[in-house]
């Protein structure tokens, strides 16, 4: 007997107590509940409703409350920062670089519509930035090699947006697949080094070498709040009428959402 029916033979057999107390009867008053027919009589008797159904005297029904299934949220938006690697794989098609020091980092916020509980398809607004250490490339970027000693860097800063798509695999881990494309606002060659003793920086933006728009694809696993990330990039950053060959298309990284 659960805590429904519990209350309610405790209110049947208080009202029944006070009809009784006031009245003389040589049968006992029988009390239907549910499936159950109660003879209020010393002792007490309970007997299954089907054995004598016509003869309760007061019959008391009830319902089993009805749970109403969690919602899930149709709309959702999360702020997210990431970043991650370089990886070169065919070394000799690619820009030498120091894969250590060439990385990328992102900031943004997806806007996700979820059309069912296991399936969500949005959008998103993000800032970028791409830097890579690169060896001996100053003579494909400005024509010669800086004195003393020095380092190369190709930088880029860029606003982005794409199409994002998550399959929930699990209660804490989803799959997600995003193409992205990017526009480069600041695109530059940077040497560091020291000559004659001094710290000299020099930026080169030669916007007949850089191309401003990119565009790839990621695919990722999410836990919790953590997606390890895998992206392509499939435009180039250089004109290769001036510049070949291009840095590495692969990275590798992590992303977090805030």
């Amino acid at each position: 007997m659960n805590f429904h029916k519990i209350i309610l033979l405790s209110g049947a057999l208080a009202l029944c107590s006070t009809a009784l107390a006031q009245q003389n009867q040589t049968e006992p008053t029988r009390i239907r509940i549910g499936d159950n027919i109660i003879s209020l009589q010393s002792p007490l008797k309970v007997q299954s409703a089907d054995l004598d159904s016509t003869k309760a005297d007061i019959n008391i029904t009830y319902r089993t409350p009805t749970r109403t299934p969690k919602k899930y949220p149709r709309r959702s938006e999360q702020i997210y920062i990431g970043f991650g690697f370089a990886v070169p794989t065919r070394e000799s098609d690619y820009q030498p670089i120091h894969s250590g020091n060439s990385f990328n980092l992102e900031v943004g916020k997806r806007y996700l519509y979820h059309p069912s509980k296991n399936y969500a398809i949005g959008t998103f607004l993000q800032y970028s930035c791409y830097s890579y250490r690169l060896k001996d490339a100053s003579p494909s970027f400005i024509g010669s090699r800086p004195e003393g000693n020095y380092r190369e860097f190709f930088r880029t800063d860029n606003i982005g947006t794409g199409l994002i798509q998550r399959v929930q695999l699990s209660n804490r881990t989803s799959a997600e697949a995003i193409v992205y494309g990017d526009y480069a606002y600041s695109k530059r060659f940077i040497v560091k080094g020291y000559v004659d003793g001094k710290k000299v920086k020099d930026k080169y933006r030669d916007g007949t070498k850089f191309n401003p728009f990119g565009a790839g694809a990621q695919a990722g696993i999410k836990y919790q709040g953590t997606t390890l990330y895998a992206r392509y990039r499939f435009t180039n950053f250089f004109n290769p009428d001036h510049i070949t060959p291009e840095v590495p298309r692969f990275s590798i990284g992590l992303c977090f959402s805030l």
